[in-house]
């Protein structure tokens, strides 16, 4: 076996922080579509208006009333209601973090982690995927094992876009709306690495792809195959993604190092791993990272044949991919697939 489960008090506190985290994560969500901006009275003519002001954009409710006053109130009193919440659920987050890091959860490098909530925040989270070696922990997330930590060894993250539907991002700040914007929240120092432009490292080495499917044709003009700005990341078209940008999106609760979770989407685990046996058969591929691919794609072979039994590897699902990801499942299982009798290894 290539990982290891979660003992029962790992998996009692990782229940209870998701449960804390999902709670407030919410309350936040609630508070900032209901409460955002702020509202006010103001004096024009001689009368008193209710106004509303979100952003750059404010909205007169009315003259002061009755009705326009019991908005008022609702608006303030609600706001400061889910401020409290906010706040105790809060404190219980970095009650159930300490504990969680206490029993080892924690699983994530920090800066991807901060990396994954600030996309959630802005919606991009689900609208770009993780299909690097970080996705590893999507998986043994979902199925609650952990895998041995020189599998999980990385210096970068890959996000993948889906270049078909081109990438909006809905914030305040204009500074942030390009994704090198959005990384350098995270982190100031993220720069692009000099000639490609389909990369960010930041001052610690740390590197984040952007990637897109490429098309076919490949002279194909796809909404969002380009950058969101002159000075923004252009994704890099990169043969076989397709597979794993049509995928069905997975979205697990993660945990990085401090014991504070994170949502991460990625592709079906068994998209990703025929990927990764796809890509260990390429022969223009790097040697070190054949390997690596393909002690990646044994590793996720044995967890989704074992753990994850939502993902079957079955007839129905092997006679539906194309015909590289079909020859790689056939390498995997040690078998004929296309026979029409066929059942799953065991291990």
């Amino acid at each position: 076996m290539q990982f290891n489960e979660l003992s029962d008090i790992q998996v009692r506190h990782l229940v209870d922080l998701r449960q804390v985290y999902e709670a407030w994560h919410a309350t936040d969500r609630d508070r900032a579509h209901k409460f955002a901006g702020s509202m006010f009275w103001r004096e024009v003519g001689g009368k008193s208006y209710l106004k509303r002001k979100v952003g750059r954009v404010e909205k007169s409710l009315g003259p002061r009333s009755p009705e326009t006053e019991a908005i008022h109130r609702a608006f303030t009193e609600g706001r400061e209601a889910a401020r409290d919440r906010l706040n105790g659920l809060a404190e219980s987050v970095d009650i159930q973090a300490a504990l969680a890091r206490t029993v080892g959860l924690g699983r994530v490098p920090p800066i991807v982690a901060r990396l994954l909530r600030r996309l959630e925040d802005v919606g991009l989270m689900g609208h770009v995927r993780v299909v690097g070696t970080n996705a590893m922990f999507a998986y043994e997330a979902l199925a609650g094992v952990m895998f041995s930590p020189e599998a999980l060894a990385t210096g970068d993250i890959d996000l993948l876009v889906d270049a078909r539907h081109r990438l909006k991002i809905v914030v305040d700040e204009d500074a942030e709306r390009t994704v090198m914007g959005i990384l350098q929240s995270v982190d100031h120092s993220f720069e692009i690495a000099g000639g490609r432009r389909y990369r960010a490292v930041n001052r610690d080495g740390f590197m984040v792809d952007l990637i897109r499917p490429q098309p076919r044709p490949a002279w194909k003009t796809e909404p969002g195959a380009g950058p969101l700005a002159e000075n923004d990341l252009d994704p890099s078209p990169i043969e076989g993604l397709q597979w794993l940008v049509n995928s069905p999106a997975v979205s697990v609760l993660v945990v990085d190092g401090r014991g504070f979770p994170a949502r991460i989407v990625v592709p079906d685990p068994r998209l990703w791993l025929l990927h990764k046996k796809w890509l260990s058969k390429r022969a223009t591929r790097d040697p070190e990272k054949k390997q690596r691919d393909e002690g990646q794609a044994s590793i996720l072979w044995d967890l989704v044949s074992r753990k994850l039994v939502q993902y079957p590897l079955g007839p129905d699902f092997i006679k539906g991919l194309p015909a590289p990801l079909r020859a790689a499942a056939e390498e995997l299982a040690g078998t004929d697939i296309d026979r029409s009798e066929i059942r799953r290894p065991s291990f």
